[in-house]
């Protein structure tokens, strides 16, 4: 599923670093987090579209 156009800057160099294979899954989740620490805002952004990455099994991580 694509990502909405409105995706924060943020959020999108993290997923192109993953994409590119620059960083691994955990990487993912601690960026996401510090990300969220920095700018509260963009929790909610991340609760709606980037649930998936609070997982570690339940998700194929590629």
């Amino acid at each position: 599923m694509p990502m909405p156009k409105d995706t924060p800057a943020v959020f999108d160099k993290i997923l192109a670093d993953y994409r590119h294979g620059t960083i691994d899954q955990p990487e993912v989740q601690t960026r996401i987090a510090d990300a969220i620490k920095a700018d509260s805002a963009l929790q909610a952004f991340k609760d709606q579209h980037l649930a998936w990455t609070d997982y570690d099994d339940a998700v194929e991580w590629i």
